[in-house]
C-alpha cells in the first residue's frame, strides 16, 4: 500500500494554528513583549517546516531532490503565511487591538523623557498608531515569508533525498 503525501495546505494550516496558539498564549500572559518570546515563535517556525520536509522527504522515499523539497517547504511556508496575516488583522483590529496601545504608550513615555508637548505627543500617537499597524501587517508578512524560506533553505539542504532523481525520467 503507498503512503499518502501530506497537502502543503494541511501541513501550513496545522502548522499556523500552532504558532497562533502560542501567539494567544502570549498575548493574555504578556510576554508577546518580551523580546525572548519572540524567538519561541521563530524557532518553532523554522523547526516545523524542517520537519515537515523531513516527513515529505519520507512519504516520496527519498525520490526528490533538493529543488522538489524546497518548493514544496516554501508552498507551506506561504500557506502559513496568509493564514498568520489573516490572523495579525483580525488580532490587531479585534482581538488584541491593546498590543497597539501598549507600543504607543512606551513611545509616549520616551516623548516625555525628551520633554515633548501634550500637543506634539497626541500628534505623535495618531501618526504612531498608523505607522505601528501598517509594521505590524507589512512587517508581519515579510518576517513570516524570510523565515519560511529559511526554514525551506534548511529543511531542503537536511532532508534525505537521492541525488541521482530526476523528475523527468518518470
Amino acid at each position: 500500500m503507498e503512503q499518502k503525501i501530506t497537502s502543503h495546505i494541511i501541513k501550513g494550516l496545522f502548522i499556523a494554528i500552532i504558532l497562533i496558539i502560542v501567539n494567544v498564549i502570549g498575548q493574555l500572559t504578556s510576554y508577546i513583549f518580551e523580546d525572548w518570546y519572540r524567538w519561541i515563535g521563530t524557532a518553532i517556525y523554522v523547526l516545523s517546516i524542517i520537519t515537515s520536509t523531513i516527513i515529505f522527504s519520507r512519504q516520496n522515499h527519498q525520490n526528490v531532490n533538493f529543488g522538489i523539497l524546497f518548493t514544496h517547504s516554501f508552498k507551506t511556508a506561504a500557506v502559513i503565511t496568509c493564514i498568520l496575516f489573516l490572523y495579525t488583522l483580525v488580532s490587531v483590529y479585534i482581538l488584541f487591538p491593546g498590543q497597539i496601545d501598549h507600543f504607543v504608550q512606551i513611545g509616549v513615555e520616551e516623548a516625555k523623557k525628551q520633554g515633548k508637548t501634550a500637543a506634539e505627543m497626541q500628534e505623535g500617537m495618531a501618526i504612531a498608531r498608523k505607522v505601528l499597524v501598517i509594521s505590524f501587517l507589512a512587517g508581519g508578512l515579510m518576517i513570516n515569508l524570510i523565515t519560511g524560506a529559511l526554514g525551506a533553505l534548511l529543511g531542503a539542504a537536511i532532508a534525505k533525498k537521492n541525488p541521482n532523481y530526476h523528475p523527468i525520467q518518470q
